[in-house]
């Protein structure tokens, strides 16, 4: 169960500096149109994004219904629902700030990638719902099935923790995604076959980044050092983080009728694991080692 003091002691320490920049950015954005200051402060809207993914309630009307009712202490003065929800999807851009904030340094020498598809709605509705998503959001196709929506593209650490993400149409392939998620980044990053391209190796191999993956049937195969090969078993990590993400932390929703809602819903499922989940599936590192 989630502690709202401990959440909002550790969202109210990263706006207590990126507030100012973070308004000033808006004015700047939106010179024609007044911004008007919530009775909430912004560290208690994104506090309260937050914790409805922590929550093991899947409506969050019926979680706002909770909050009023037990928790509103906590707050100045919470608005109505419509209103609460309207706040959060204003904020999207400062509860990805927050994010990418989370993510900074996380980096280390050994990196895993991997992507899922966030699916909007059932293949069958596609054609009467949905189209407040139109602009990013696509027919794909993953390892089960074709799906309606986008694409997270995710990198992770030996820690369990999440390094870079990058949102696509659910059409974008993988391998097209890669440069983006790795840019700035000095490491051996693991991936399934789905990341296979000479041309990408090469152009990765002169910015220092060695990305491995097992080779296909049909290719020539190549021995691996047995620490690469170790690490590739240990890939399964990774998906152990996008299913936390998905069961625990509520990341794929049909309910959105909007983009900025979308956004929201993401970037608070990603803070919520990044701030809440204590046993992150860790991987042993074994460096450098060959075959005996």
């Amino acid at each position: 169960m989630f502690d709202f003091t401990e959440i909002f002691c550790a969202i109210d320490d990263f706006f207590k500096k990126f507030e100012p920049i973070y308004w000033q950015f808006l004015k700047q954005e939106n010179k024609r149109k007044r911004i008007r200051l919530a009775t909430l402060s912004l560290s208690e809207i994104v506090t309260i994004a937050i914790c409805y993914k922590t929550s093991q309630v899947n409506n969050f009307k019926t979680f706002f219904q909770l909050l009023y009712q037990f928790e509103s202490k906590l707050f100045k003065s919470l608005p109505c629902y419509k209103n609460m929800l309207s706040l959060i999807n204003q904020h999207q851009l400062a509860i990805h700030a927050l994010h990418r904030a989370l993510s900074k340094g996380q980096a280390c020498q050994y990196l895993w990638i991997d992507s899922t598809p966030l699916p909007v709605c059932k293949n069958k509705r596609i054609p009467r719902s949905h189209h407040a998503l139109d602009d990013i959001a696509s027919r794909g196709k993953s390892s089960i099935d074709w799906f309606y929506g986008c694409k997270l593209h995710l990198l992770m650490n030996s820690e369990g923790q999440i390094v870079n993400t990058v949102l696509s149409p659910g059409h974008i392939a993988d391998i097209r995604k890669i440069e983006e998620l790795v840019d700035g980044l000095l490491a051996t990053v693991y991936g399934d076959r789905g990341y296979i391209g000479k041309s990408i190796k090469t152009k990765l191999l002169e910015q220092d980044i060695d990305l491995i993956t097992y080779p296909r049937k049909n290719m020539r195969v190549s021995l691996l050092l047995f620490s690469d090969e170790y690490h590739l078993r240990q890939r399964k990590r990774i998906e152990t983080l996008i299913g936390l993400l998905k069961e625990k932390y509520h990341l794929v929703s049909s309910k959105h009728r909007a983009i900025s809602g979308f956004l929201a819903g993401i970037f608070s499922s990603l803070c919520a694991y990044q701030l809440c989940q204590k046993n992150k599936p860790k991987i042993h590192v074994v460096r450098n080692l060959a075959y005996p």
